[in-house]
């Protein structure tokens, strides 16, 4: 068994225990005393490129990143080094994330955050309304068509945005029939780990020109900025391990960089 199919089956799992701990019908309710959301659709709209940091503490491809962080001072030095929004993965077993870190985030900056989860059943979208999530990643790989355009449906009518990860051509043409405005190409096989730009580059060509697209995985240094920079249009990156395995100096500098490198093109 893959990597992915391991964890689809433990989140499975996971899903029936809350499900039972906390119905749907308790979420709805805890939705409509939610505030509002911040916009992460116009955080694209507003500006040249875009970096979305990610809060990821371990990962199946790199094992342990960081035993320990502190979510208030990693936020404050993302919004200082530049970028506009932020990833919290929020898997516990397979990431060591949390739901909880969402809020912590949101109280320590004014940048939306984007949930990062394996998004499988309609349940997690509204718990991820319930944490605060302003925009909600969803993978063509492992959702039908029909579900995946029943999910954005679903994550716009609670005022969050959708941002779909595609691997591969029939990733692609799931996610534009799905309607969505903003599609991350994630360089990394999900099956395997490993990371591939040449794909990003193939998928990249074919993607409408009224879409925003990010690059996601595999940019962790001056090189990888360098094969970046040979795609055709990308209006931003997601960069998770290439900044947690920094210090703060390092993150802010390499920042710094990418922001230079693209909005002086």
């Amino acid at each position: 068994m893959n990597i992915l199919k391991k964890i689809i089956k433990h989140t499975k799992n996971e899903l029936k225990i809350k499900k039972e701990k906390t119905p749907i019908k308790e979420l709805l309710k805890e939705i409509i005393k939610a505030p509002s959301n911040r916009n992460f659709r116009d955080v694209f709209e507003n500006n040249p490129f875009v970096i979305i940091a990610e809060i990821k503490k371990k990962a199946p491809s790199a094992g342990v990143i960081r035993k320990s962080i502190s979510i208030e001072k990693i936020a404050k030095i993302y919004e200082q080094a530049g970028a506009k929004a932020i990833s919290v993965l929020t898997d516990k077993k397979y990431f060591d994330g949390n739901l909880d870190y969402i809020k912590e985030v949101k109280k320590y900056c004014s940048l939306p955050v984007l949930r990062k989860d394996f998004i499988i059943d309609e349940y997690q979208i509204y718990e991820s309304r319930v944490a605060r999530a302003d925009a909600v990643l969803l993978i063509a790989s492992i959702l039908e068509k029909k579900v995946l355009t029943n999910f954005i449906k679903k994550i716009r009518f609670l005022n969050m945005t959708p941002v779909v990860e595609v691997h591969s051509n029939e990733d692609l043409r799931k996610a534009i029939l799905s309607g969505t405005d903003i599609i991350g190409i994630n360089t990394r096989d999900l099956k395997t780990f490993k990371i591939n730009f040449s794909k990003a580059k193939s998928l990249i060509k074919k993607i409408p020109k009224d879409k925003f697209v990010i690059i996601e995985s595999g940019i962790r240094e001056t090189k990888d900025i360098d094969e970046l920079q040979q795609l055709e249009r990308i209006n931003g990156v997601l960069i998770g391990t290439g900044f947690m395995e920094k210090n703060e100096n390092d993150i802010i500098q390499f920042a710094s960089e990418i922001l230079n490198r693209f909005t002086n093109q």
